[in-house]
């Protein structure tokens, strides 16, 4: 087997890369195994960096660092990418060109996502790369695709629920058809496409009832699409009698958000890992948890036990991991609203002005993390040591385990300790964001745009 060895124009830039993806690989359908939103993330930046790749060969590499692409992802700790790289080579997908209907000259397959994949660390750069490669009858429609939907992984990375990005990769695709309008197909057929579960693992209720399907999965990814990306989407249904038979989407382009997009995409968050890990959660129960759930629910649940933890009107909480973890289960924590962009007129749900502000003070945590950071690499080394020596007196003490134990070992090395760090060193600094900051903070990315 002739192996690619990577130039450095070899590895995508997921901060900019757009994807030309088959349309035969948009609306797959799990027949073993789940389709998770990571997996989902890691297969659409693995075709990127295939398709990127500029000579011929049967197997691909590149950085994990760049794969992963997000700056609080330590690429020592690989056990969530080893773990979808194994759910890629195991789950089988039916690939098509996204249409139920039986016409003359379609072509019908299954396969699994790749055909295998290693990680490797160079014993003397100590960087991490990933090799893969995909099966030989599927590998020409994926990096040579003749019908395609330019997907921005940047946009991706926004997106929050495998429904949602699901959704996204079908809808583009009809972006520029004349009618803007998507496939009509019944709604069972819809269910596994845009849920990543095959009818054989989905319950009998979610299998048998339109309404669950449209609470569970439909709704939240309209909204979720419509907040964060340049489309707009429109749920037409038909009926037959009081039922709902079919069902299509209206797809329109409208201009950017105006929330600026993180200018570092992410596939993994493993903040979310570090967050269950600080409740109590041990960190591979953590792991597992997070490659098994949607990052919506598992936010959800985070959200509902930190306020929870933190109530002082209500009894304390006997076990914090045993509530997040039924909570998870459940799906009973209320939602963390997506957030509606400018044309917020015409979303499809309208998010509470406490989301929005989450969302705004996430953004500005960013930047105030990488202003920081500038501030940090302008000092000279002893007033650099005498911050890290009151991070490590005044905030280390209230972080997880997790976290204390990647500070003793790698310090700013680990990326998540980093970004604790630069968080802590940006209060320290500038003090806790106010209301005018936001306010100020949102205008000038509103102009800049």
């Amino acid at each position: 087997m002739a192996t690619k060895r990577a130039k450095k124009t070899d590895v995508v830039s997921p901060s900019s890369a757009e994807l030309r993806k088959a349309v035969e690989a948009i609306a797959i359908q799990p027949k073993s195994g789940k389709i998770t939103l990571l997996t989902r993330k890691l297969f659409n930046v693995l075709l990127a960096v295939a398709q990127q790749a500029d000579e011929s060969g049967d197997t691909y590499r590149a950085l994990l660092s760049d794969i992963v692409a997000n700056s609080a992802f330590d690429s020592n700790d690989t056990a969530l990418v080893k773990e979808h790289l194994r759910r890629m080579v195991s789950v089988q997908v039916e690939w098509s060109t996204g249409t139920s209907s039986q016409k003359p000259g379609r072509k019908w397959g299954i396969s699994t996502l790749i055909a295998d994949a290693e990680i490797l660390e160079d014993p003397t750069t100590r960087r991490v790369w990933v090799e893969f490669s995909f099966a030989p009858k599927i590998k020409k429609k994926l990096l040579d695709p003749v019908q395609y939907a330019r997907l921005s992984l940047q946009f991706q990375s926004q997106l929050r629920s495998s429904a949602g990005l699901a959704l996204y990769e079908i809808c583009v695709r009809y972006l520029t058809n004349p009618s803007h309008l998507t496939m009509r197909e019944s709604w069972e057929w819809w269910r596994p496409i845009l849920s990543g579960t095959p009818d054989t693992e989905a319950g009998d209720e979610a299998k048998r009832e339109y309404k669950y399907f449209k609470r569970d999965y439909l709704r939240p990814a309209i909204a979720e699409v419509n907040a964060v990306t340049n489309i707009f989407v429109e749920l037409i249904e038909h009926r037959e009698g009081r039922r709902v038979a079919e069902i299509q989407f209206r797809v329109t382009e409208r201009k950017q958000p105006m929330l600026a997009l993180d200018e570092h995409p992410n596939v993994f968050d493993s903040t979310l890992v570090d967050r269950m890990v600080k409740i109590g959660i041990p960190l591979k129960e953590a792991q597992t948890l997070y490659a098994d759930s949607e990052e919506n629910r598992i936010r959800a649940a985070l959200q509902m036990t930190e306020q929870r933890m933190r109530s002082t009107s209500l009894p304390p909480v006997r076990s914090a991991p045993a509530l997040f973890k039924d909570a998870l289960k459940k799906g009973y924590a209320p939602p963390v609203e997506a957030v509606p962009s400018a044309g917020g007129a015409k979303a499809a749900v309208a998010a509470p002005a406490d989301d929005l502000k989450a969302r705004l003070l996430g953004e500005y945590s960013a930047y105030r993390r990488r202003e920081a950071r500038e501030l940090y690499d302008e000092q000279g080394e002893s007033e650099r040591e005498m911050a890290r020596q009151s991070f490590e007196q005044e905030e280390l003490p209230g972080l997880g385990t997790h976290m204390r134990d990647d500070w003793r070992r790698r310090g700013l090395d680990s990326k998540i300790v980093e970004t604790a760090f630069f968080d802590w060193l940006a209060r320290k600094t500038w003090g806790e964001p106010t209301d005018g900051d936001l306010l100020a903070f949102t205008l000038s990315q509103s102009r800049a745009a």
